[in-house]
């Protein structure tokens, strides 16, 4: 049995959901749903060429569409750095 959902958190969602992305914020949005694992915003800046990527992360996930998914050593910098997944 599925849990039922407030009328409210639906209306929030949908809110939510609804703003707009600029450019930059839409292609990270491509790159995220695009990679078949969770990636480090310095992943999607050099193989998708998107300057300033890991900036564009936590608006996603302040709009819904992106979530943290853990810590892994980066590709790129070689570093531990938080990896996400669209959401």
């Amino acid at each position: 049995m599925r849990p039922q959902v407030q009328r409210t958190s639906i209306e929030a969602y949908r809110e939510i959901r609804g703003t707009k992305l600029n450019k930059a914020q839409s292609d990270v949005l491509c790159a995220l749903r695009e990679a078949k694992r969770p990636v480090t915003g310095r992943e999607i800046a050099v193989y998708k060429e998107i300057d300033g990527a890991w900036k564009r992360l936590p608006e996603l996930e302040r709009a819904g569409r992106a979530v943290r998914v853990g810590t892994r050593r980066c590709s790129v910098s070689k570093k531990n750095a938080t990896a996400w997944s669209a959401f």
